[in-house]
């Protein structure tokens, strides 16, 4: 068999790496530095780091053809007739700033099973059915089914965080009224019993739901070639779509020693720790060092690797260039 491509997607390291030198608790990053110096950048920025992994074997509208709302919906069974449109709703937190709200870590606003109950019921009995119904609760997010078409672009709940959320609220022909929407949602968590224990608990409030993902169907399967990659990622939305395509996909945490075990595609979409130190420390002794070492073994014929908004592609030849020295983590920032 011949040796593996890998594309890996990182798109928190970035940011991570950064504040990690401004507080001077950067890792030492051995395994980033050893890839880095053994790779060569490559020029241009990928529109998203979801596209800029399936690109290879789904084109660059991919995900556009397979939305979030209803590749969920289809992974997690739930069917629906006639005209409509599914789309997610994301459990978050919006945080003052000084001139405008910023998206808080969505780990911060992860709710238990008894509070997705009581919000979800809030909701639902709010709107009715005439717009809108609130399916179920999966995977830490709400699956919303409209019972009309919506016109709207959107962004993934993971793009904002930390960002001015004005710079990424729907837009197109009905993005005032799902902007709307969100408002009247957030209005209706103020102050509600679940975000008051919440923060009598020192937790983050849940007052709002990002609502993103929009989209009536999914096309067909057929031609995308994404079977013949195998998919491991924790990001929910590209684990449904891999298994509705027919790709070997499971969560990168269950990959096992066999990962590399033909073309592979990784993403680990969040930090896997709370703490920014131990997030790098994490994965440059873990990810990052077995990529690095099957690099070195030739096991893999080339590795590109996104880390925020920079690309590295290593080729397995790189591996006889002893002379080559790991680079500065400040390569990775540029």
């Amino acid at each position: 068999m011949a040796a593996p491509r890998v594309r890996v997607a990182l798109p928190w390291l970035q940011a991570a790496l950064a504040e990690a030198s401004a507080t001077d608790t950067l890792p030492a990053m051995n395994a980033l530095r050893w890839l880095g110096g053994h790779g060569r950048r490559v020029s241009g920025e990928p529109r998203g780091w979801r596209e800029w992994l399936l690109e290879p074997v789904g084109g660059t509208d991919l995900l556009s053809r397979w939305p979030a709302g209803p590749t969920l919906a289809l992974e997690n069974g739930l069917t629906a007739t006639g005209a409509g449109c599914w789309c997610v709703a994301q459990p978050v937190h919006f945080a003052a700033g000084l001139d405008h709200l910023r998206l808080a870590p969505l780990a911060e606003a992860a709710l238990s099973a008894d509070e997705a109950s009581a919000l979800g019921a809030l909701v639902s009995s709010h709107f009715g059915t005439d717009e809108l119904a609130v399916a179920a609760f999966v995977h830490g997010t709400w699956l919303l089914r409209f019972t009309r078409s919506i016109d709207c672009s959107t962004q993934p709940p993971d793009a904002v965080v930390g960002q001015n959320v004005h710079d990424f609220m729907p837009a197109g022909r009905d993005g005032a009224r799902i902007r709307s929407l969100m408002n009247e949602i957030q209005m209706l968590l103020h102050e509600h019993p679940v975000n008051q224990r919440r923060e009598r608990g020192r937790r983050l409030p849940v007052n709002g739901w990002w609502l993103w993902g929009f989209g009536d169907g999914v096309a067909d399967a057929p031609g995308t070639g994404i079977d013949r990659w195998r998919l491991r990622s924790d990001d929910r939305w590209l684990r449904a779509l891999g298994h509705a395509l027919g790709s070997d996909a499971g969560d990168i945490t269950t990959g096992g020693s066999d990962t590399l075990r033909g073309d592979t595609f990784i993403a680990l979409s969040q930090p896997p720790a709370r703490g920014c130190e131990e997030s790098l420390s994490s994965v440059d002794a873990g990810l990052l060092s077995t990529l690095a070492t099957h690099v070195r073994a030739g096991r893999m014929r080339s590795l590109a690797l996104l880390v925020g908004r920079t690309t590295w592609q290593i080729e397995s030849s790189t591996r006889f260039r002893f002379w080559r020295r790991p680079v500065a983590v400040s390569q990775w920032l540029a």
